[in-house]
This record gives C-alpha cells, structure tokens and sequence, in this order.
C-alpha cells in the first residue's frame, strides 16, 4: 500500500523529512509533495499549509496528480477538548470527522452540514485506524479515538470549546483534518487521522511549548506504520 501522509506545517513533517531520502520534490499549487524513501518503502507526504481551502485543494491536487496513492493519513498536532482523555502529547486518532464552522442552519439544516456529501460527519477508515492504534501500541502512546473538529479559528477560549463539545461531541480541534477528509471522500480514497495533542488547558502558552515535539511524535508514528506494513525491523 502507498500511503501519503497530509499535515499543514514543515514542522509537523520535519522528522519524516530527516528520517528518509528525499527523491523527488513537486509543487501542487501552493502546497509541496515530497516524494520519500525509508528503507526502501516509498510514500508521499504532502505539506498543505494552514486552513481548510489550502488543505481540501492539496488533497485533491495529491489525489489528481498521483492517482497511485493508495490511502491518505493527516498527521499533525491538535487541541484536546477533554485533557482527561487527551492529555498533551497523547495521540487522537479521529472516528470521524467535523467541519464546526459550516452553518446553514438559517435554512433548516444542523449545525456543520455538508450539503453536496448529505451529512455531518465523514467517518474515517476503520482499516487505517486500526492500523495506526497498532503503530501507538507499538510506540507506548497513549491514544484513543474521537470526533475531530476542524474551522478557520483557532479556538482558544473555553465559551469556543463548549460551543463545540455540545454540538459535536468532539475530542478535539484543528483546522484542516475535515478538510483532508472531504477532499478524499469525494475521490473515493481511504483516509484517517492522528493527532498529537500539543495543548489542553492553556492553549495560548501550552501550543508553543508542545508544537515542535508534537510534531515529532506524529511523524514518529507514520515512520512506524510504514515499518509495521512492510515487515521492517
């Protein structure tokens, strides 16, 4: 199976990128594919940048330009909504995905539907999560799963987070893994999602501190679901 791997910041990436052989590097629009090599698997890993429009169009330009991908992973860092079951540094692996900024609820509709896909959550493939929960067993993560919500608004106030608890029952925030999620469920491609949480309480201190070793621990879990596929030590 050839896997790309989806984030938004060089440093969620960065590991990746020193850990393999860098064979080829393309520019999709705005958004940098690289193609990769780490003891002699080859995947892709895509860097969108921040937001919903520039990761739902490095998708689709991914699933376009490189219809060989097999199944998509969006790694990256997140806000838990709930620090007891998603302490910092603990990996969310999302059951489905929310976009909580979408609201046509003047026209009747609930609070986050889509109305081309006719639903509220995308749910991710249970084939990939099982294979990242291995990947965090493997690694003596700490993980579990939940709803993952994501907006163009970095939530940092408790009001934003309730807000979007009671909606959606979501574990936890970004900006760009529904996104991901949309793009590929238009295209018919497997997708799934681990974040690392690098902020629980304080949100506007604890993402600086966490961002970087975040990052790290959600590359270190994609380099270990690739050793686990392909049968490497």
């Amino acid at each position: 199976m050839t896997f790309c791997f989806l984030s938004a910041l060089n440093a969620e990436i960065q590991y990746l990128l020193d850990c393999s052989t860098i064979e080829k590097e393309e520019q999709l629009g705005f958004a940098k594919l690289y193609t990769l090599n780490y003891k002699d698997v080859r995947y892709f890993v895509c860097v969108s940048g921040v937001g919903k429009v520039l990761s739902g169009s490095a998708a689709t330009a991914c699933c376009i330009a490189h219809p060989e991908i097999d199944a998509f992973i969006n790694i990256g860092i997140g806000g838990s909504l709930d620090a007891s079951k998603a302490p910092l540094l603990s990996a969310i692996l999302g059951s489905s995905f929310v976009q909580h900024d979408m609201d046509t609820s003047a026209l009747g509709d609930p609070f986050g539907y889509l109305d081309g896909l006719k639903c509220i959550e995308i749910p991710a493939d249970p084939v990939l999560n099982q294979k990242i929960e291995q990947a965090c067993a493997t690694l003596n993560i700490l993980f579990c799963r939940g709803v993952i919500a994501s907006g163009d608004h970095f939530i940092a106030d408790q009001k934003g987070k309730d807000v979007i608890i009671e909606r959606f029952h979501a574990l936890l925030i970004d900006m760009e893994t529904a996104a991901f999620a949309e793009a590929c469920f238009v295209y018919h491609k497997p997708f799934a999602c681990v974040r690392i949480v690098s902020d629980a309480v304080d949100h506007d201190v604890e993402y600086w501190q966490n961002k970087r070793p975040a990052g790290k621990r959600g590359a270190e879990v994609a380099l270990c679901l690739l050793r686990l596929e392909n049968g490497i030590e």
